[in-house]
């Protein structure tokens, strides 16, 4: 901007230096004149006069837009009452003793009163102060200084600070924002943005750091896994996670109670990653519910010794599997499926086995009144936890009894396991229900080799134990697949004893509320003959055993149960819900609620319902509980058919403020240097408070230019000339 003169109001502000307009204007207005001399010879004198008059005002007025006139303002600047805010951090990482041998909350006191920030008693006469308290969120503070202390729960700087910056009035500045804390930050929020936000409202932020910038040490645990029930003698794993400050590359030791009895230990070394895994695997011998906790040995001078252990709940049932299975075509694959687990004391088995057209063997575990016969409708499906399925199944099943089984599993949660690839042949191999589609070409004498989904799991690390080919025989086949479907996880894939590319063998796949299992392998009936392993329970007992338990640990419904109890988690953080569902084996409309009470200890805590949500499954009754306190809870519930169960929760309180509290200087000075303001020691506050009350206020009157030409009726005029011009000359003759 560059005005070259001003007259009154009025100025020129050119968009292209004057001499330059100039120069345009005389060559446009030369070449005019020569122009309407030489072609308006034609014309009389007046015509032609006419012509150049209104070429050369609309050349005359396009020079004034390059010239732009503007208008002169004065703008007088704002008068803004301006404060200086002060705000202190009050969150328990604040009662550190590590600033001289006091506290950070005592520090940053002596600080503000030695920098004739506060008087010594505490209270704030001086109107142009304003103090906040903050952690969670900010709060001016009416009191005393002297009154304030320590007891946030957590901090959230971004969130503080908007606060603070929001209590400023209309026609209020702020001279600066001075922050006492150890910038323990629990927000997340990036300390740039914060400090731009600080800065878009012309407030910059000083900070104080207080505090060690080293590492306490600490050592915490916290339950990762949760499995509402085990079978009795069936291997379960509870499983943590631990997370170590200021201790790495030691090794610390972790130990199991089981009932408050140490039962097992490990030592796990902490690394440089500041988390690491540990799992421990037990197993009871008798039904009911157990209490195991999770504890680190203490260090030698750590800081916070209450979240050293965690506590999670194992339920424990023997009550017997209902498995059917069902096939066409038989093979040694399904009879020695079938007779393992008619050995096993975990399931009751009903079979049916159609040998010849019309004619099927029928094998029950458990002698009853009732007839066994194919399920033909959704209560006899519901009847069984697992469904195995074998080769030729079409033979058994119709569409309506396919359907009737696909419902069982999306809808009702159940569980159905392709022991031989596909099962159905003609008109029902077309369904929703495998996984996968397998192709008939096959791959002979292969190898089983488990996948990343399937290595955490038990019947898996059975075969993984069993190291060397030896213990482990190869299958007769193995084949490909034509398609896979979505959500389809390979728990294990087999390769040729030649080496080659792998193919699935073992597929799992969600499918609704329930799952499906498929196995592409031939031959799983070798693991049960092997002179290398002792004994009657062989391999292929135990793979089958621990498979349909995973499978059992899937569902929602307990065994031979209407009603199922389930919880989210057995361990809940405080301020956080626990939520409970009861799923029903037999679908029934009339129950629509169900009572649950809830229990500390012995005392009763609380009650609710359990209702269907709207619009949802009316069979899956839901309710949520959000705990008050910390301590061990128990959720009883008693159901319409007048059994009873009951679930076992504890509620704890992650208390990162009193273990992640060194200083974060770094985050302090980002926050300060992208709002405009700079980190300070503690000796430069009194400086900087000089500084603030000597601060004067910039009265010179600012003024602006606002353009006068940039209106509509002015590029009309141009316009009217030209094309008058234009329109005459075409009238006249004249191209």
């Amino acid at each position: 901007m560059n005005p070259i003169f001003a007259t009154s109001k009025i100025v020129l502000d050119p968009i292209l230096p004057v001499p330059v307009v100039i120069l345009l204007g005389v060559l446009m207005a030369a070449l005019t004149l020569i122009a309407y001399v030489k072609v308006g010879s034609r014309l009389g004198n007046g015509k032609n006069l006419v012509l150049t008059v209104f070429r050369l005002i609309g050349i005359a007025l396009v020079l004034l837009v390059l010239l732009q006139p503007s208008e002169l303002e004065q703008i007088p600047p704002p008068i803004h009452q301006k404060v200086t805010l002060v705000a202190l951090d009050t969150s328990r990482s604040m009662k550190q003793t590590d600033v001289e041998k006091t506290s950070r909350m005592d520090a940053a006191k002596n600080i503000l009163m030695d920098a004739d920030l506060i008087p010594r008693d505490g209270l704030i006469k001086d109107p142009s102060l304003r103090l906040f308290e903050f952690s969670e969120n900010a709060v001016p503070v009416s009191s005393s200084l002297l009154d304030l202390t320590p007891k946030g729960e957590s901090t959230r700087l971004h969130r503080s600070m908007t606060t603070i910056a929001n209590s400023l009035a209309a026609g209020e500045g702020a001279k600066a924002l001075i922050l006492l804390t150890d910038g323990h930050d629990f927000e997340l929020v990036n300390p740039s943005k914060t400090g731009l936000m600080a800065k878009s409202r012309q407030i910059p932020i000083y900070a104080v750091a207080l505090g060690k910038q080293g590492k306490v040490r600490d050592a915490s645990i916290r339950i990762t896994s949760y499995q509402p029930y085990c079978y009795v003698k069936q291997k379960a794993r509870i499983s943590g996670m631990l997370r170590f400050i200021g201790c790495e590359f030691e090794d610390v030791q972790v130990e199991l109670l089981r009932q408050n009895q140490v039962v097992q230990t490990q030592r796990i070394n902490a690394g440089d990653a500041g988390q690491a895994p540990v799992q421990f695997e037990v197993a009871e011998k008798d039904v009911g519910q157990y209490e195991y906790e999770m504890r680190v040995v203490p260090l030698e001078g750590e800081v916070d010794k209450e979240n050293n252990s965690a506590i999670t709940y194992l339920n424990v049932i023997d009550q017997q599997i209902q498995v059917l299975v069902l096939e066409g075509s038989p093979y040694w694959d399904t009879t020695f499926l079938q007779r393992s687990l008619m050995r096993n004391d975990k399931i009751d088995l009903d079979s049916i086995i159609q040998y010849a057209p019309k004619k099927a063997r029928l094998i029950r575990k458990k002698p009853s009144d009732q007839e066994l016969k194919v399920p033909e409708t959704a209560e006899q499906f519901n009847h069984y936890d697992v469904i195995i399925l074998g080769r030729s199944v079409e033979k058994l099943l119709n569409r309506e009894q396919l359907d009737l089984l696909q419902n069982y599993v999306k809808n009702q949660g159940g569980t159905v396991v392709f022991s031989r690839g596909p099962a159905f042949e003609g008109e029902l191999a077309k369904n929703d229900l495998e996984p996968v589609i397998w192709d008939e070409k096959v791959k002979e004498k292969v190898r089983l080799q488990i996948g990343r989904e399937g290595q955490g799991l038990a019947p898996f690390r059975i075969l993984a134990e069993q190291s060397g080919a030896d213990k482990v025989p190869e299958l007769i086949a193995g084949r490909g697949i034509t398609e896979k479907k979505p959500l389809t996880a390979t728990l294990a894939s087999a390769q040729g004893s030649e080496g080659g590319d792998l193919m699935p063998g073992i597929v799992q796949r969600r499918f609704g509320q329930g799952q499906v299992l498929s196995v592409g392998v031939d031959g799983l009936w070798r693991w049960a003959f092997n002179a290398k392993i002792e004994g009657v329970n062989t391999l292929f007992d135990r793979f089958w055993d621990q498979m349909v338990l995973w499978l059992m640990a899937g569902r929602d419904f307990l065994p031979n149960q209407q009603f199922s109890l389930r919880t989210s988690s057995a361990n809940i953080l405080l301020g956080e819900k626990a939520y409970f569902r009861v799923v029903m084996r037999s679908p029934d409309p009339k129950v629509k609620e169900i009572p649950i009470v809830f229990y500390r200890g012995e005392q009763e805590v609380g009650r609710t319902t359990l209702n269907p949500l709207p619009g949802q499954d009316v069979y899956r009754l839901l309710a949520e509980y959000l705990p008050e306190k910390v301590g061990k809870y128990r959720a009883a519930v008693r159901f319409p058919d007048g059994t009873t169960q009951e679930s076992r929760f504890i509620v704890f309180q992650e208390n990162l403020e009193e273990t992640e509290v060194a200083t974060d200087v770094g985050y302090l000075k980002r926050l300060c240097e992208s709002s405009g303001g700079r980190l300070l020691a503690p000796g430069e506050l009194a400086k900087l408070n000089t500084e603030l009350r000597n601060e004067k206020v910039d009265t010179t009157p600012k003024t602006r230019l606002q353009t006068v030409w940039d209106r509509a009726w002015f590029f009309y005029l141009i316009g009217l000339l030209f094309g008058v011009d234009w329109y005459l000359r075409r009238r006249w003759g004249l191209c």
